[in-house]
């Protein structure tokens, strides 16, 4: 019986959901997102989409760091090769707003001081969340027909950041 509950209580926390801090921000990642580990002083979260599918990434760099919402869709857009659609939106919740984007065409896959991959067909789901005591970012990349399918509940997992007051 103790064997029973043992490995229950494993199952059960297998799925259980996963709390994401960035900046004054904490985020709920519930099903179909998945938490990872990734090693990276820079990023504060990271969870894919189903588990194999796009790897979305938290960023918070402090009070005045980051460059705002300008200056990120501005960089976000130079990581596309040519010409790439772009469709951007603010939507409030509660009493924030967020800047979400959704940018599709050859994305140039690579770190900064990296040599860059072009990958066709693909998308970047971008939120920046302004705050005083840091704007947060959420990046993600991978395969356009994915990305996109991930929108509502890309929307909703922001969402789980404002059920309490900022």
């Amino acid at each position: 019986m103790r064997i029973f509950i043992l490995t229950l209580l494993m199952i059960c926390g297998l799925h259980a959901d996963e709390t994401i801090t960035a900046g004054n921000f904490q985020f709920t990642a519930k099903k179909p997102w998945v938490a990872i580990d990734y090693p990276s002083h820079m990023v504060k979260g990271a969870i894919t989409y189903g588990g194999k599918g796009p790897l979305l990434k938290f960023y918070h760099f402090g009070a005045g760091q980051g460059g705002g919402i300008a200056a990120n869709m501005k960089r976000w857009k130079k990581q596309f090769e040519g010409e790439s659609i772009v469709t951007q939106e603010k939507i409030i919740y509660g009493k924030q707003e967020v800047a979400i984007v959704l940018m599709e065409g050859t994305f140039l896959d690579g770190g900064i001081m990296q040599r860059k991959t072009p990958k066709e067909g693909y998308a970047l789901l971008g939120a920046v969340i302004p705050h005083e005591g840091g704007d947060v970012f959420l990046k993600m990349t991978g395969p356009a027909a994915t990305v996109k399918k991930s929108q509502e509940d890309f929307k909703k997992l922001i969402a789980t950041a404002f059920s309490k007051e900022q």
